[in-house]
């Protein structure tokens, strides 16, 4: 039970391939419909890992590691291929500001690490990955419920903007917090 969690993360990952194929081959809102069930079965593996690593007393420094790879993963790559495929509904200068932001704020994490200090995923950095899969879902609906299509590019659109505010604040309040950080010397390192 214990490796549960780390199946969970790896599986959300895995689910990409599916979902992928499924939207790059649509014909029909069926297939749209289908791309939705396994996206929306990927995000709820999001919570379900989570949940069973503290309540199984099982966290782990590869579980850490591999959530929110796989959270960054899910969110970045399905925003792309949209931004790509449909760019009137998912900006891509939009994607491209979360990517710059994505790359920013890991290459800090990196050099905390270096320093010894582990920087822990705060509320507003995971407001953004939910308002970044919530653009994608609402999108996914758009073409499989053709009905939803006029509101759900509207949320789409909302909750990028969301998106970008919320990535941006808390990139902005991790810098600042840790602005101790710039001034440190790196631990020494071991070389393998």
């Amino acid at each position: 039970m214990n490796r549960l969690p780390n199946f969970l993360t790896i599986l959300r990952v895995i689910l990409l391939i599916p979902i992928m194929l499924l939207l790059t081959n649509a014909q029909d809102a069926t297939t749209y419909q289908l791309a939705f069930g396994l996206f929306l079965m990927a995000a709820l593996t999001d919570l379900l890992d989570g949940w069973a690593a503290r309540h199984l007393n099982c966290v782990t420094p590869l579980g850490a590691f591999l959530d929110p790879l796989a959270d960054k993963i899910m969110s970045n790559v399905l925003l792309i291929f949209l931004s790509c495929h449909y760019p009137s509904i998912i900006p891509l200068w939009m994607v491209l500001l979360l990517l710059a932001r994505e790359f920013a704020v890991q290459g800090f994490r990196s050099m905390a690490a270096c320093m010894g200090v582990m920087i822990r995923t705060e509320l507003l950095s995971k407001l953004k990955t939910l308002f970044q899969l919530t653009a994608v879902g609402t999108v996914i609906i758009s073409f499989g419920w053709g009905s939803f299509a006029g509101i759900a590019n509207y949320i789409a659109l909302i909750s990028l903007i969301l998106a970008l505010t919320s990535g941006y604040l808390s990139m902005m309040m991790l810098f600042i917090r840790n602005i101790d950080l710039w001034s440190r010397r790196p631990l020494p390192m071991e070389s393998r």
